[in-house]
């Protein structure tokens, strides 16, 4: 049988702990599927006019869109990794994407559409940004609790 695996990465050195976790507790199945979701702000389409003002922000919106092209890079260099760990390269795939409603929504639609089995998630301790993680992981784990199994990673 089967296991579809979900694993939210946004880059962060817990996210690579979720990336060792998987690894190692899934390498001897075969029947793995594993799926990398990584949801980003996107850059807004401007009025391109010629101004002195509009020439950095234009500059500063291809940063952004260079920085974009970089992760989505990386999530492949991820996936790269799982692979390394004995997982079949057809069996790991990676969605990148706009936030659409926002992270933890974004992520239980995703649970939704793949049906997944096992959702990876993490948390960052000690840190004031990461307490918004935290509310996102809780906001996920009380979505989807029931069926199917929530790894948290510490």
């Amino acid at each position: 049988m089967s296991v579809k695996i979900l694993i939210p990465y946004n880059f962060t050195p817990n996210d690579q702990k979720s990336i060792d976790f998987v690894g190692h507790r899934y390498s001897e199945r075969r029947e793995v599927d594993i799926t990398l979701f990584h949801a980003y702000t996107p850059v807004p389409e401007m009025d391109i006019r010629d101004t002195p003002i509009m020439k950095k922000v234009i500059h500063n919106a291809s940063f952004l869109l260079l920085q974009q092209d970089e992760r989505k890079n990386a999530l492949e260099e991820v996936r790269s990794q799982l692979m390394n760990h004995g997982i079949a390269g057809h069996n790991v795939h990676c969605i990148f994407r706009p936030v659409r409603v926002d992270i933890a929504t974004d992520i239980i639609q995703v649970w939704k559409e793949g049906k997944f089995d096992v959702v990876v998630l993490n948390r960052n301790p000690g840190s004031i940004v990461n307490f918004f993680s935290r509310s996102i992981s809780k906001r996920i784990v009380r979505h989807i609790e029931g069926g199917i199994g929530v790894h948290i990673v510490n």
